[in-house]
């Protein structure tokens, strides 16, 4: 009988210990949303990250739907992952999220946007203040001393990448003589669509517009489709942010003023580290090109810089970073003219 007892009790000990084996963690990485080109590459890059450290990924994307990702986050932590990387749908979802997190003693990092006031664990960011700085200023730069009515294209209301890009531009735009921002206008899920919609009703209603401020790609896609609609294709000055390939194609024939490259991969890989550490117990050692870490406030944060472009530095910037080949980017064929609104 005695045997049986310690038999049993070796049983449950070693139950307990593949629970808690550190050598093949599950991480989980929760993205908002797969509607946007670049967001393929973040699960991609993370994944493979996580596997190559011996880990594995538990995935789940969100359609945008802050109820939907709390419960899918309620799921992964009852499929046992030991660290959530976030990419939070709005404020409210990522509160939440994170409150359940830390009562089943799972650390959280947020991924590619910061929330104040959300005690994230960690965070990994691009700079999305440098995004709306640069896209301001060159549309400043091509508009001269002239200046003339300006509209922004906005991600998702209280998104704070959307927050971020779009208070930066209007730091700019508002400080430069003879710039009128005459419109803002949020999008629930950022795509060309939207974009395409929104411009068609500002031109109505601007028609001596000369620029357009678009948050990402996509928006800045469905812009320039409503432009060639309306015969003004070229005409406005038009900055997207992402670098989707559409894009660059439009930047290197004129038609779009200029887009910023976002890198993925070092964003998603050192998410993969971060989550990788914290899941043993250990600081990150991060092994990331041209990054910097701000720990001055209450969640240390992993920021990724970005790189702007226009015509003359676009093949530098995007090909010669390996974003995308150059035969892509300077195919003779026209992204303007293939396809649903703004889609490739």
């Amino acid at each position: 009988m005695k045997r049986i007892l310690l038999l049993l009790l070796a049983l449950l000990c070693a139950g307990c210990a593949c629970q808690t084996d550190p050598g093949d963690p599950m991480v989980g990485f929760l993205l908002n949303s797969l509607e946007k080109e670049r967001y393929h590459k973040d699960r991609s890059f993370f994944t493979r990250e996580v596997e190559k450290q011996g880990g594995r990924v538990y995935f789940e994307s969100a359609s945008n739907d802050p109820a939907l990702q709390i419960e899918q986050a309620r799921q992964a932590l009852s499929e046992g992952v030991r660290c959530l990387v976030l990419h939070s749908v709005n404020r409210k979802a990522a509160q939440k999220v994170v409150e359940m997190a830390h009562q089943a003693k799972v650390p959280v990092v947020g991924y590619d946007r910061s929330l104040p006031g959300i005690p994230f664990d960690w965070a990994v960011v691009h700079d999305s203040q440098a995004v709306g700085r640069a896209q301001a200023e060159f549309a400043v730069r091509a508009l001269g001393t002239t200046g003339g009515e300006v509209a922004i294209l906005k991600g998702t209301e209280g998104n704070p990448v959307a927050e971020a890009i779009t208070r930066a531009n209007l730091e700019v735009l508002q400080a430069s003589p003879g710039i009128r921002v005459v419109e803002v206008v949020p999008h629930v899920h950022w795509v060309a669509e939207e974009g395409h919609a929104s411009t068609r009703a500002i031109l109505k209603r601007h028609p001596d517009l000369k620029a357009l401020l678009a948050n990402n790609s996509s928006l800045a896609r469905g812009a320039i489709q409503a432009l060639r609609e309306s015969d003004r294709e070229g005409s406005l000055y038009v900055a997207g942010a992402d670098a989707d390939l559409a894009n660059c194609q439009f930047v290197a024939r004129g038609l779009q003023g200029m887009d910023v490259l976002k890198e993925i991969e070092p964003l998603a890989r050192g998410a993969a580290q971060v989550a990788m550490a914290l899941v043993r117990g250990q600081e990150p050692v991060l092994q990331i090109p041209q990054h910097r870490v701000d720990q001055d406030g209450p969640v240390p944060t992993l920021v990724i810089p970005v790189h702007p472009f226009d015509r003359q530095t676009l093949e530098e910037v995007v090909v010669g970073s390996g974003f995308h080949p150059r035969a892509a980017v300077f195919s003779t064929a026209s992204p303007a003219r293939r396809g649903q609104p703004g889609q490739p």
